[in-house]
């Protein structure tokens, strides 16, 4: 018997970061590949868009170093409004010790910056996969 996957739009997306260019580039990728976004401009926005309720969030993609709060603070207060909260972290920084505490506040993986657009779908692919079973 086949297995009934789910198409990709039925899983929404939160990117949140404060680079314009990066966040508006994955969120055009994710599109093109069927996922619905959301897009917040810094952390805050994104605790703001979650606790709004309006849509269901499934996954986030989150820059570690953001101005108002950081990825790993953005995570915490998205984790008491949804928990679990699937997450990507993104980072220029990928020192082991950054992986290390992306890993312990329950990300999914840390990508380093700049991440291509292939590793970012194939990446956020697993973590469907892994969380939703599709």
């Amino acid at each position: 018997l086949f297995r009934q996957v789910r198409p990709m739009a039925n899983y929404s997306i939160l990117v949140a970061d404060d680079d314009a260019d990066c966040r508006e580039a994955i969120g055009e990728t994710l599109h093109r590949e069927g996922f619905t976004t959301v897009l917040a401009s810094c952390g805050r926005e994104a605790v703001e868009i979650v606790s709004q309720g309006n849509r269901v969030i499934h996954a986030s993609i989150l820059d570690m170093h953001m101005p108002d709060l950081t990825g790993l603070e953005t995570l915490e207060a998205l984790f008491a409004l949804v928990d679990p909260l699937p997450t990507i972290f993104m980072t220029g920084d990928g020192s082991k010790e950054l992986l290390l505490k992306a890993m312990e506040a329950g990300a999914y993986t840390l990508l380093r910056k700049p991440v291509s657009s292939t590793i970012i779908v194939v990446t956020l692919n697993q973590l469907i996969g892994k969380y939703y079973g599709a």
